[in-house]
């Protein structure tokens, strides 16, 4: 058989493609990335491009949330069943031992050849017998009453109001609410966390009002509306505050961690990433620009803090400039001092 050399311009076609086909990888790979860009002095002048100096400092994570406050008859329905509960089953262990005690004593009497009969002893023992069963029936009450109690409210605030009397009359007399905290989703409670709730009304000069809630611990169930996890909190009494009542709520973490806070207007987007331009002088006043990839994940006073950072240079207005040619000084008119 007779082998058919291809043609000299038939390889350098295939040796093309392949090589187009190796290369798109590499040129996806790089097609997020913007070139570093260098403007002189002059050009940034023009530009009208603002550079600061970002130093790292403590902040505290933030999470913007959502609260709504619990009607009382939610829970104290519940406390008087099973105050009820536990008072029956208080009085059938008094009778009991009563009973005990009395066929014990007629018992003793018997024995002793006292006038006593035969039949008041077991009569005795009898009602000693009934009295024991109405405190297991009792207890069974108690028992049901308590685990109603629990699933009603949730075990950390059935077990915090059944051994804070001052909350259960604070919460009774109207001096303080309970409230479901619901968090975005994907966001967890930091491990100490300080909660405010802002008020319905703000103050005469029309500022919010904060009011700071205790953390009780998580909710017996989630929100029918929000999506996220759910925790019970005590926030003192306000003008306004209702029960069904949603209010906005703040986590703040009191753990400090070191970070640069970087302006909003600091911030672009390429190639689908949100980038900053870190600017590093060169030679003659001019700058070279290099862009550096942000995290938007930690939002805090209209802008972003990026954790891990140190101090940097950046461009924090006109930073959407840079995605376009420098602009061209004006030269100024011959003999005009302005």
């Amino acid at each position: 058989m007779t082998h058919v050399q291809p043609h000299h311009s038939a390889k350098r076609c295939i040796r093309l493609c392949l090589g187009l086909l190796l290369a798109v990888p590499a040129i996806q790979a790089g097609a997020a990335v913007l070139p570093a860009v260098q403007w002189s002095a002059a050009e940034v002048r023009a530009g009208a491009v603002h550079i600061d100096t970002l130093q790292p400092a403590p902040y505290h994570p933030r999470i913007d949330a959502s609260a709504q406050i619990q009607s009382a008859d939610t829970w104290l329905q519940q406390w008087s069943d099973l105050a009820a509960a536990r008072a029956r089953l208080q009085a059938a262990q008094a009778a009991w031992q009563l009973a005990r005690l009395q066929a014990r004593r007629a018992k003793g009497l018997f024995a002793a050849g006292q006038d006593v009969a035969l039949a008041t002893v077991q009569q005795a023992q009898t009602q000693a017998q009934q009295a024991q069963a109405q405190v297991q029936a009792a207890r069974a009450d108690e028992r049901t009453a308590l685990a109603a109690w629990r699933v009603r409210l949730g075990l950390a605030l059935a077990t915090r109001l059944a051994l804070d009397a001052a909350l259960r009359h604070a919460l009774a007399d109207g001096r303080a609410w309970i409230a479901a905290l619901t968090l975005p989703p994907g966001q967890a409670l930091p491990r100490a966390a300080q909660v405010r709730l802002r008020a319905p009304a703000d103050d005469h000069n029309g500022r919010p009002v904060w009011l700071t809630a205790t953390l009780i611990g998580t909710a017996p169930r989630a929100s029918t509306q929000l999506q996220g996890l759910r925790y019970l909190v005590v926030v003192p009494a306000a003008n306004g505050l209702l029960p069904g009542l949603r209010l906005d709520a703040r986590v703040d973490a009191t753990t400090a961690q070191q970070g640069v806070w970087l302006p909003a207007a600091s911030v672009v987007w390429a190639a689908g990433r949100a980038v900053c331009f870190v600017a590093q002088p060169v030679a003659h006043g001019a700058y070279r620009f290099t862009a550096r990839d942000v995290s938007t994940a930690w939002a805090a006073d209209g802008g972003y803090v990026q954790t891990g950072w140190t101090a940097v240079q950046v461009v924090t207005r006109g930073a959407g400039l840079l995605l376009t040619p420098p602009p061209h000084p004006q030269p100024t008119a011959e003999g005009d001092d302005d």
